[in-house]
Protein backbone atom coordinates (compact mmCIF):
# COMPACT_ATOMS: atom_id res chain seq x y z
CA UNK A 1 0.00 0.00 0.00
CA UNK A 2 2.56 2.19 0.95
CA UNK A 3 3.77 2.64 -3.23
CA UNK A 4 0.39 2.94 -4.09
CA UNK A 5 -0.50 7.06 -5.00
CA UNK A 6 -4.16 8.67 -4.57
CA UNK A 7 -4.26 8.71 -8.17
CA UNK A 8 -3.96 5.10 -8.73
CA UNK A 9 -7.08 4.60 -6.25
CA UNK A 10 -9.10 7.09 -8.03
CA UNK A 11 -8.57 5.60 -11.39
CA UNK A 12 -9.47 2.48 -10.29
CA UNK A 13 -9.05 -1.43 -8.37
CA UNK A 14 -5.32 -2.28 -7.42
CA UNK A 15 -3.59 -4.89 -5.90
CA UNK A 16 -1.39 -5.38 -2.28
CA UNK A 17 0.64 -8.19 -1.69
CA UNK A 18 0.96 -9.29 2.45
CA UNK A 19 3.00 -12.00 4.18
CA UNK A 20 1.77 -14.11 7.35
CA UNK A 21 3.49 -15.30 9.83
CA UNK A 22 2.26 -18.04 11.66
CA UNK A 23 3.32 -20.53 14.25
CA UNK A 24 2.70 -24.45 13.63
CA UNK A 25 0.30 -24.81 16.19
CA UNK A 26 -1.70 -21.49 15.76
CA UNK A 27 -4.82 -20.95 14.24
CA UNK A 28 -4.57 -18.38 11.00
CA UNK A 29 -8.11 -16.05 11.77
CA UNK A 30 -9.51 -15.04 8.05
CA UNK A 31 -12.00 -12.67 6.98
CA UNK A 32 -14.77 -12.52 4.74
CA UNK A 33 -15.37 -9.54 2.44
CA UNK A 34 -18.83 -9.17 0.79
CA UNK A 35 -17.91 -7.54 -3.22
CA UNK A 36 -20.95 -5.37 -4.35
CA UNK A 37 -19.74 -7.28 -8.08
CA UNK A 38 -22.31 -5.37 -10.25
CA UNK A 39 -20.74 -2.09 -8.56
CA UNK A 40 -17.61 -2.93 -9.14
CA UNK A 41 -18.54 -4.03 -12.74
CA UNK A 42 -19.83 -1.02 -13.13
CA UNK A 43 -16.50 1.22 -11.99
CA UNK A 44 -14.27 -1.51 -14.07
CA UNK A 45 -16.23 -0.25 -16.97
CA UNK A 46 -15.48 3.79 -16.39
CA UNK A 47 -11.71 3.03 -15.91
CA UNK A 48 -11.56 0.62 -18.79
CA UNK A 49 -12.77 3.58 -20.90
CA UNK A 50 -11.10 6.11 -19.07
CA UNK A 51 -7.62 4.27 -19.46
CA UNK A 52 -8.40 4.71 -23.75
CA UNK A 53 -7.87 8.44 -23.06
CA UNK A 54 -11.57 9.31 -23.60
CA UNK A 55 -13.23 11.15 -21.02
CA UNK A 56 -16.21 9.67 -19.30
CA UNK A 57 -18.05 11.50 -16.34
CA UNK A 58 -20.46 10.04 -14.49
CA UNK A 59 -23.50 11.00 -13.33
CA UNK A 60 -22.13 13.00 -10.60
CA UNK A 61 -19.76 14.62 -12.90
CA UNK A 62 -22.36 16.18 -14.54
CA UNK A 63 -24.80 16.35 -12.10
CA UNK A 64 -27.48 14.34 -12.80
CA UNK A 65 -30.99 14.75 -11.46
CA UNK A 66 -31.97 12.17 -8.66
CA UNK A 67 -35.05 9.96 -11.06
CA UNK A 68 -38.14 11.11 -10.22
CA UNK A 69 -39.18 7.04 -10.34
CA UNK A 70 -36.95 4.61 -9.39
CA UNK A 71 -35.87 2.37 -12.13
CA UNK A 72 -36.21 -1.14 -12.55
CA UNK A 73 -33.16 -3.13 -12.32
CA UNK A 74 -31.14 -5.17 -15.13
CA UNK A 75 -28.02 -7.27 -15.54
CA UNK A 76 -26.70 -10.22 -17.86
CA UNK A 77 -26.87 -7.67 -20.91
CA UNK A 78 -26.46 -9.27 -24.48
CA UNK A 79 -27.24 -6.73 -27.01
CA UNK A 80 -27.06 -2.91 -27.57
CA UNK A 81 -29.20 -0.07 -29.20
CA UNK A 82 -27.22 2.68 -30.78
CA UNK A 83 -29.83 6.14 -30.75
CA UNK A 84 -29.32 9.89 -31.79
CA UNK A 85 -30.93 12.41 -29.92
CA UNK A 86 -32.77 13.95 -32.87
CA UNK A 87 -33.30 17.44 -34.56
CA UNK A 88 -33.61 18.87 -31.43
CA UNK A 89 -30.04 18.29 -30.63
CA UNK A 90 -27.05 19.73 -32.70
CA UNK A 91 -22.95 19.22 -31.62
CA UNK A 92 -22.73 23.25 -31.82
CA UNK A 93 -24.32 22.94 -28.25
CA UNK A 94 -22.36 21.86 -25.14
CA UNK A 95 -22.57 18.27 -24.77
CA UNK A 96 -23.89 18.41 -20.70
CA UNK A 97 -26.00 20.80 -21.27
CA UNK A 98 -27.62 18.35 -24.27
CA UNK A 99 -27.75 15.66 -21.72
CA UNK A 100 -29.47 17.74 -19.31
CA UNK A 101 -32.34 18.55 -22.01
CA UNK A 102 -32.75 14.90 -22.75
CA UNK A 103 -33.11 13.90 -19.18
CA UNK A 104 -35.61 16.72 -18.71
CA UNK A 105 -37.14 15.14 -21.53
CA UNK A 106 -37.02 11.64 -20.44
CA UNK A 107 -38.09 12.30 -16.63
CA UNK A 108 -41.26 13.62 -17.81
CA UNK A 109 -41.81 10.57 -20.37
CA UNK A 110 -40.27 7.75 -17.74
CA UNK A 111 -39.22 9.07 -14.35
CA UNK A 112 -35.85 8.53 -15.11
CA UNK A 113 -33.00 8.91 -18.42
CA UNK A 114 -34.10 5.94 -20.80
CA UNK A 115 -30.26 5.48 -22.06
CA UNK A 116 -27.81 4.21 -20.17
CA UNK A 117 -24.51 6.39 -21.84
CA UNK A 118 -24.59 9.14 -24.00
CA UNK A 119 -21.97 10.54 -26.51
CA UNK A 120 -21.25 14.00 -27.31
CA UNK A 121 -19.57 15.36 -30.14
CA UNK A 122 -16.43 15.72 -28.70
CA UNK A 123 -16.32 12.39 -27.88
CA UNK A 124 -16.73 12.39 -24.46
CA UNK A 125 -19.01 9.62 -23.14
CA UNK A 126 -21.74 10.21 -19.87
CA UNK A 127 -23.06 7.73 -17.70
CA UNK A 128 -26.72 8.81 -18.38
CA UNK A 129 -28.54 6.24 -16.56
CA UNK A 130 -26.76 3.43 -14.24
CA UNK A 131 -25.51 0.60 -15.96
CA UNK A 132 -27.37 -1.69 -13.43
CA UNK A 133 -30.63 -0.20 -14.10
CA UNK A 134 -33.19 -1.22 -17.05
CA UNK A 135 -33.10 1.36 -19.50
CA UNK A 136 -36.28 2.92 -21.57
CA UNK A 137 -35.26 3.42 -25.13
CA UNK A 138 -36.77 0.72 -26.80
CA UNK A 139 -40.38 0.39 -26.47
CA UNK A 140 -41.22 -3.14 -25.57
CA UNK A 141 -37.74 -4.49 -25.80
CA UNK A 142 -35.36 -3.11 -22.84
CA UNK A 143 -34.39 -6.34 -20.79
CA UNK A 144 -30.82 -7.06 -22.03
CA UNK A 145 -30.14 -4.23 -24.03
CA UNK A 146 -27.73 -1.45 -23.70
CA UNK A 147 -28.64 1.67 -24.67
CA UNK A 148 -26.37 4.39 -26.19
CA UNK A 149 -27.27 7.86 -27.40
CA UNK A 150 -25.14 10.15 -29.66
CA UNK A 151 -26.12 14.02 -28.90
CA UNK A 152 -26.52 14.77 -32.09
CA UNK A 153 -28.92 14.50 -35.46
CA UNK A 154 -27.82 11.89 -37.24
CA UNK A 155 -30.77 12.01 -39.94
CA UNK A 156 -31.53 13.60 -42.99
CA UNK A 157 -34.78 15.12 -43.92
CA UNK A 158 -37.84 13.12 -44.66
CA UNK A 159 -36.56 10.08 -41.87
CA UNK A 160 -39.22 10.72 -39.78
CA UNK A 161 -42.14 10.33 -42.55
CA UNK A 162 -40.31 7.30 -44.35
CA UNK A 163 -39.27 5.11 -40.86
CA UNK A 164 -41.24 6.84 -38.11
CA UNK A 165 -44.63 5.44 -36.97
CA UNK A 166 -46.58 7.72 -38.24
CA UNK A 167 -49.06 10.60 -36.27
CA UNK A 168 -52.00 8.38 -36.93
CA UNK A 169 -50.58 5.52 -35.39
CA UNK A 170 -49.14 7.33 -32.94
CA UNK A 171 -52.76 8.69 -31.90
CA UNK A 172 -54.38 5.91 -31.92
CA UNK A 173 -51.49 3.85 -29.48
CA UNK A 174 -50.90 6.80 -27.08
CA UNK A 175 -53.81 9.46 -27.64
CA UNK A 176 -54.00 12.96 -29.20
CA UNK A 177 -50.85 15.02 -27.40
CA UNK A 178 -48.73 12.44 -28.41
CA UNK A 179 -50.13 12.22 -32.30
CA UNK A 180 -49.80 15.98 -32.49
CA UNK A 181 -46.57 15.87 -31.51
CA UNK A 182 -45.64 12.96 -33.48
CA UNK A 183 -46.91 15.20 -36.49
CA UNK A 184 -44.74 18.55 -35.50
CA UNK A 185 -41.70 16.45 -35.40
CA UNK A 186 -42.65 14.93 -38.74
CA UNK A 187 -43.19 18.24 -40.48
CA UNK A 188 -40.40 19.71 -38.77
CA UNK A 189 -37.78 16.75 -40.10
CA UNK A 190 -39.32 16.75 -43.61
CA UNK A 191 -37.87 20.91 -43.57
CA UNK A 192 -34.77 20.12 -41.42
CA UNK A 193 -31.96 20.67 -44.05
CA UNK A 194 -29.03 20.73 -41.10
CA UNK A 195 -27.41 17.68 -39.29
CA UNK A 196 -24.61 16.31 -38.03
CA UNK A 197 -22.35 14.22 -39.45
CA UNK A 198 -20.55 12.02 -36.45
CA UNK A 199 -16.97 12.89 -35.42
CA UNK A 200 -13.37 11.20 -35.53
CA UNK A 201 -13.49 11.68 -31.82
CA UNK A 202 -17.21 10.12 -31.41
CA UNK A 203 -16.49 6.98 -33.54
CA UNK A 204 -13.44 6.54 -31.69
CA UNK A 205 -15.25 7.04 -28.48
CA UNK A 206 -18.47 4.60 -29.27
CA UNK A 207 -15.92 2.20 -30.12
CA UNK A 208 -13.94 1.96 -27.11
CA UNK A 209 -17.18 2.24 -25.27
CA UNK A 210 -18.65 -1.12 -26.90
CA UNK A 211 -15.50 -2.71 -26.64
CA UNK A 212 -15.36 -2.04 -22.89
CA UNK A 213 -19.19 -3.47 -22.52
CA UNK A 214 -18.28 -6.55 -24.72
CA UNK A 215 -15.63 -7.07 -22.00
CA UNK A 216 -17.88 -7.47 -19.13
CA UNK A 217 -20.63 -8.78 -20.57
CA UNK A 218 -22.16 -11.29 -23.43
CA UNK A 219 -22.95 -9.19 -26.07
CA UNK A 220 -23.84 -10.89 -28.96
CA UNK A 221 -26.09 -7.88 -30.76
CA UNK A 222 -25.76 -4.31 -31.51
CA UNK A 223 -28.49 -2.62 -34.09
CA UNK A 224 -30.13 1.01 -34.25
CA UNK A 225 -33.27 2.15 -32.68
CA UNK A 226 -35.28 1.59 -35.44
CA UNK A 227 -33.50 -2.29 -36.12
CA UNK A 228 -34.96 -3.06 -32.63
CA UNK A 229 -38.56 -1.17 -33.43
CA UNK A 230 -38.75 -3.52 -36.40
CA UNK A 231 -38.65 -6.89 -34.34
CA UNK A 232 -41.20 -5.50 -31.98
CA UNK A 233 -43.85 -4.69 -34.25
CA UNK A 234 -43.27 -0.70 -34.24
CA UNK A 235 -41.53 2.30 -36.62
CA UNK A 236 -38.65 4.79 -35.34
CA UNK A 237 -36.64 6.94 -37.64
CA UNK A 238 -34.00 6.37 -34.79
CA UNK A 239 -30.43 6.67 -35.07
CA UNK A 240 -30.88 8.44 -38.52
CA UNK A 241 -28.94 7.52 -41.58
CA UNK A 242 -25.57 8.01 -40.15
CA UNK A 243 -26.54 6.61 -36.90
CA UNK A 244 -27.22 3.26 -38.97
CA UNK A 245 -23.62 3.36 -40.58
CA UNK A 246 -22.06 3.86 -37.16
CA UNK A 247 -24.33 0.60 -36.09
CA UNK A 248 -23.47 -1.19 -39.21
CA UNK A 249 -19.31 -0.31 -38.77
CA UNK A 250 -19.39 -1.19 -35.11
CA UNK A 251 -20.74 -4.56 -35.72
CA UNK A 252 -18.53 -5.33 -38.43
CA UNK A 253 -15.63 -4.29 -36.49
CA UNK A 254 -16.72 -6.51 -33.61
CA UNK A 255 -17.95 -8.94 -35.31
CA UNK A 256 -21.58 -8.92 -33.80
CA UNK A 257 -25.25 -9.94 -35.27
CA UNK A 258 -27.81 -7.51 -35.79
CA UNK A 259 -31.11 -7.51 -34.03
Amino acid sequence: MSQTSTTDLKAGPFETQATVDAKRTAAIKTVQVAVDHKAATRQAIIVAIRRENVVFKTRSDWKAKTPATSPDTDWDYKAIAIHHAGNSYSCSADGAAQLRKAEATDIDSFGHLSYHYAIDCSGAVYEALDIRCKGAHIEGGNTGVIGIVFLADLSVAGEAEKYGPGAWNVTKKRGVIAGVKEWIGQNKDNEDVEHDTPTEKQLHAVSVLVKSLKHFFEIKKLGGHREYAKTHGTSRACPGTYGMEIAAQIRKEYQLSPP
